[in-house]
């Protein structure tokens, strides 16, 4: 079967690699280059990370080099720091690629601006306004990728407005929400943007995300103030939960409401499971829906599912 995310291929990779069947993992990883565009910077690094370990360096460069070709960038320390490619430091080919990768990274960086797309309905709102949805592109990813998932709240009476991100990722079109100062800085023009162009009624904004942009969609209401009536996490990164349980003791009585959407074979899912539990316990009205069968991917009935969340938010 076909991997269905770049998660589920690193997984698949890894899994192949652990268990001594290296010649099978390079083959997977070599037969999915361009499965994810947006990934591809990634998937190249994973395979050179591989061939490494295979006692294979000149082709692992060789990977790092086809990666420069197709446009893929990497800060220099993504590499040089990268304990898994130590054996190549010394390697004047490997010193090189750096160079060219870290100078494209540089300047793709420096050029990168942040954009939004925005969905609204037809026709003029009520007296209230219409209501405001925030939609974070995962990391690896980009607004146009991510409006697919969230654009049909817009035949609810939502206006959409799906922000993307300036941090660039490794990938060419795609970008991170690392940075959560970067990330609420820029939301914030992004709401104000949104509120020229459309009347918006400020007791039902909601802030959602995907994958690391469901993380920073938990975390800026509570760590930030951003100022949400509710949040709706699909699929959210959330190895580590520990950081966010005392702002969520501190923030939960101010009436955020939580929708949080996992697959149950997302790494993550205990993650989703701890963060429902403390926004109950302190609380908060949030409501979990974990899909069987699911991975780190949004689940197919995204439309119907993103009709309940946002009723149940917004409510």
């Amino acid at each position: 079967m076909p991997p269905k995310s770049f998660t589920d291929l690193s997984a698949d990779a890894g899994r192949r690699r652990e268990a001594g069947d290296v010649e099978s993992a390079i083959a997977l990883l070599r037969e999915n280059l361009k499965t994810f565009p947006l990934h591809r910077g990634l998937v190249h690094l994973v395979l050179a990370e591989i061939l490494v370990a295979a006692g294979r360096p000149k082709e692992a460069v060789d990977a790092l080099q086809e990666a420069f070709t197709a446009g893929c960038r990497y800060k220099a320390d993504w590499l040089t720091g990268n304990t898994q490619l130590a054996p190549l430091v010394a390697d004047p080919r490997f010193i090189k690629v750096v160079r060219k990768v870290d100078e494209r990274y540089v300047a793709d960086a420096a050029a990168a601006r942040p954009d939004l797309l925005i969905r609204a309905p037809a026709g003029a709102p009520g007296p209230s306004g219409r209501p405001l949805l925030v939609a974070l592109h995962g990391n690896n990813s980009n607004a146009r990728e991510t409006a697919r998932y969230w654009s049909s709240a817009v035949n609810d009476g939502w206006v959409v407005a799906i922000p993307q991100s300036s941090e660039i990722g490794a990938s060419p079109n795609a970008f991170n929400w690392n940075d959560r100062a970067r990330a609420h800085a820029e939301t914030l023009v992004h709401v104000a943007r949104a509120k020229e162009l459309h009347r918006i009624d400020e007791r039902r904004i909601v802030l959602a995300g995907f994958s690391m942009g469901g993380l920073q969609a938990i975390a800026l209401p509570l760590a930030l103030g951003f100022k949400a009536c509710g949040i709706i996490p699909v699929a959210a990164w959330l190895p580590d939960v520990h950081e966010l349980a005392p702002l969520i003791a501190q923030r939960a009585a101010r009436g955020l409401r939580s929708y949080v959407v996992v697959g149950e074979e997302d790494p993550s899912c205990d993650g989703a499971k701890q963060l429902v539990d403390l926004f109950n316990k302190d609380g908060a009205t949030a409501r979990l829906d974990a899909r069987p069968g699911l991975g780190h991917e949004y689940p197919g009935d995204m439309d119907a599912t993103l009709t309940r969340a946002l009723e149940f938010v917004a409510a």
